[in-house]
């Protein structure tokens, strides 16, 4: 991954996240264990911070080099149903995703799992 796709992949991720947490249902997007070990890794191996992980949010170039894939990880609040909230980070990640890189919403491939209910 060149240094480019790098720092698009932390601003896709950032702007995901944030378009994610605001939607209704959303108790909050939950890290996933790749992302805390490579940050904690990056400590002690290198002696640096580096940037901490966006919690709950994984962002790729995918094989084809054209498509963008997103995986959300979110916890919901009860009384929502998991379904529509899932639908709605869904769409406002595609559109996030979308109008940061420029690119049509077809070209941003969304997951979103819901890991628990609060």
């Amino acid at each position: 991954m060149t240094t480019e796709d790098s720092s698009s992949r932390r601003q896709v991720e950032e702007a995901v996240a944030a378009a994610a947490a605001g939607v209704p249902g959303v108790a909050y997007l939950r890290p996933g264990l790749t992302g805390l070990l490579r940050a904690r890794t990056a400590r002690l191996v290198h002696g640096t911070a580096g940037p901490e992980p966006v919690s709950g949010v994984r962002v790729r170039l995918g094989a084809d080099r054209s498509t963008w894939q997103i995986e959300v990880k979110l916890t919901t609040l009860t009384g929502h149903r998991a379904v529509d909230v899932t639908r709605a980070v869904r769409t406002a990640a595609s559109a996030a995703a979308g109008a940061l890189l420029g690119v049509p919403e077809a070209r941003v491939a969304v997951s979103v799992t819901v890991t628990g209910v609060l």
